[in-house]
């Protein structure tokens, strides 16, 4: 069976704010991809990259401390 894109669509809600139109695509965008790239803009995406790793990995340990601190005060309460 081959799906079509309204058969792929038709469990979507419609979108608000554009009567229920598909968005038009971002020109702005494409213009970006064809500007220049500097070494300023490599090593500020970089840095970006990194610090979102770091965030992400600092969550991760945050979650898992905060739920063995619940589990280790869940057993001092019994």
């Amino acid at each position: 069976m081959k799906l079509s894109l309204e058969d792929l669509l038709a469990g979507v809600p419609a979108q608000d704010g554009n009567g229920g139109e598909l968005l038009k695509p971002n020109l702005s965008a494409k213009k970006k991809a064809n500007e220049p790239v500097t070494q300023l803009d490599k090593t500020t995406t970089n840095a970006k990259r990194v610090l979102e790793d770091e965030a992400e990995a600092r969550a991760v340990k945050t979650a898992r401390l905060k739920s063995a601190r619940e589990e280790r005060d869940a057993s001092e309460a019994d």
